[in-house]
């Protein structure tokens, strides 16, 4: 962070400036994005990837025979 008094460049834990002594302005705290759910590990949208691709498998499974036959 800069110091607004003489424009030096103070790390962020100081509170005052360390060439003129001037108080530092707190940091400006980032908000954090929303955070993505998570469940066993794995993100959402995978898990949603992975049942779908899973329902495609056995839909192939069991319909593929059947409609080879016609």
């Amino acid at each position: 962070m800069d110091c607004p008094n003489c424009k030096t460049w103070n790390p962020d834990d100081k509170n005052v400036c360390w060439r003129c002594q001037a108080l530092l302005p707190k940091p400006i705290e980032k908000k954090k994005k929303g955070a993505a759910t998570f469940f066993l590990g794995l993100p959402i949208w995978s898990w949603v990837v992975f049942v779908i691709m899973l329902i495609l498998l056995f839909a192939a499974q069991c319909l593929g025979p059947t409609l080879l036959n016609r």
